[in-house]
C-alpha cells in the first residue's frame, strides 16, 4: 500500500493570496498619500483663507479648502472599498484584472488632472481678477498633484 501523498499549499491559491495582498498594499498606499495631502490642503487652505490678506491668497485657500474635502471623501470610499475586499477569496485572474482596472483608473484620472491644471492656467492668465486669479492658481496646485499621484499610481507604483 503507497502511502499518501501529503498536501503542501496549493500553488494557485498562494498566487492568488500574494496578489491580492499586493493589491490591497498598494491600494492602501495610495489612500494614505490621498488622505495625507487632503489633510495638508484642509489645514493649509483654512489658514490662507482665514488669514489671507488680500482676494487672491483667500481664494487659494478656498480652492485648498474644496479640494481637500473631495479628496477626503473620495480616500473613505478608497478605505471601504479596501475593507470589502481584505476577506475576499478570489483567484489569481481576478487581482490581476482588478489591479488593471485601478490602474486605468487612475491614467484617466490623470487625463482628468491635465484638464484641471488647464483650466486653472487660464483662469490664472486671463482672469479678470485677484479672486479668480487665485483660485485658478489653486485649482493648478491641487491639479498638478492629482496628476503626479494618479501618473504614478496608473503606471503601477508599488
Amino acid at each position: 500500500m503507497p502511502l499518501p501523498v501529503p498536501k503542501g499549499p496549493d500553488p494557485a491559491a498562494a498566487a492568488a493570496l500574494a496578489a491580492r495582498e499586493a493589491h490591497l498594499e498598494t491600494q492602501t498606499r495610495a489612500m494614505t498619500v490621498l488622505t495625507s495631502w487632503a489633510l495638508a490642503s484642509l489645514a493649509t487652505g483654512a489658514a490662507l483663507w482665514a488669514t489671507g490678506g488680500d482676494a487672491y491668497t483667500r481664494s487659494i485657500g478656498i480652492q485648498n479648502v474644496a479640494w481637500g474635502a473631495v479628496d477626503g471623501v473620495i480616500a473613505g470610499f478608497g478605505y471601504r472599498g479596501l475593507a470589502q475586499q481584505r476577506g475576499l477569496d478570489k483567484p489569481l485572474s481576478f487581482w490581476q484584472a482588478e489591479d488593471r482596472r485601478m490602474r486605468a483608473i487612475f491614467l484617466v484620472n490623470a487625463g482628468l488632472d491635465v484638464l484641471y491644471v488647464a483650466a486653472g492656467a487660464l483662469m490664472v492668465g486671463f482672469g479678470k481678477n485677484d479672486w479668480v486669479r487665485g483660485a485658478g492658481a489653486g485649482v493648478a496646485l491641487q491639479g498638478s498633484f492629482l496628476f503626479t499621484f494618479d501618473m504614478a499610481m496608473g503606471l503601477g507604483a508599488r
